[in-house]
């Protein structure tokens, strides 16, 4: 999963969003697994410059490993999941139904929420999850559960909208017929997420920053003024631990 526009809320300032729009709509709040249910036919189609970043930012992260059991929690539509060969695991059934559609994902997919994992513990040497934990309730208590699954030595890598970006405007949002949604976002720290890791060393992390490489997103978005805006704040949170 992860979210691609934002808006702010009520009458406050005009502020990058996610898609690169910005903008002042009338937002109806969502469930990350209602949101997912409307977006899911349209997700990997839509233009997201936090998904952009993500990839930019991660693939050097993942792109030499070679996991023997790999779990990719709130996989979406399978975008890390068919590189690593992973198993994966997200809340929204019309995810995993687009995720099946691509080449080698079918029958390594499950629904299942992130805080109640249906794998054994210490199964995986690697878990990925991107973009994703904010939309959970209590963000540590799927900490917990990724921690479990992982056996020691295992790596997690972490991603999530920053929680910077939160404080400043930033929403997560999408369109949907001609409705702008926001998604349920709980934001956290980075202390936060140290004190909850339980089991877990802290070994990398990065705050990315929106750039050239997603200055088209937004102009094609008609919102070139708000690129250079959103360039000023970090956008994307990456993360990586090892199981001790």
């Amino acid at each position: 999963m992860g979210g691609r526009g934002a808006e702010p809320r009520g009458q406050a300032e005009k502020r990058p969003d996610e898609s690169g729009r910005g903008g002042q709509e009338c937002l109806r709040h969502i469930s990350a697994a209602d949101a997912y249910a409307l977006w899911a036919p349209t997700w990997d189609s839509t233009p997201s410059p936090i998904v952009a970043l993500e990839h930019r930012a991660l693939l050097p992260w993942i792109e030499h490993l070679h996991p023997r059991r790999a779990v990719d929690v709130g996989c979406g539509t399978g975008r890390w999941t068919s590189r690593l060969a992973a198993i994966g695991i997200d809340i929204s059934p019309a995810m995993l139904a687009a995720a099946a559609e691509k080449p080698g994902l079918r029958g390594r997919l499950l629904a299942a929420d992130a805080t109640a994992l249906p794998l054994r513990t210490a199964s995986a040497d690697l878990v990925l999850c991107t973009l994703t934990l904010g939309h959970v309730r209590i963000p540590l208590a799927a900490l917990h559960e990724l921690s479990r699954v992982l056996e020691p030595g295992g790596t997690l890598i972490l991603t999530d909208f920053h929680p910077g970006a939160a404080a400043q405007g930033w929403r997560r949002t999408f369109r949907a017929a001609g409705q702008t949604y926001e998604i349920e976002n709980h934001p956290y720290t980075l202390e936060q997420l140290r004190s909850g890791a339980v089991g877990l060393a802290l070994r990398q992390w990065a705050e990315a920053t929106i750039g050239e490489p997603e200055r088209e997103i937004f102009e094609r978005a008609g919102r070139f003024e708000l690129f250079e805006a959103s360039s000023r704040t970090p956008a994307v949170l990456l993360t990586r631990w090892s199981r001790l």
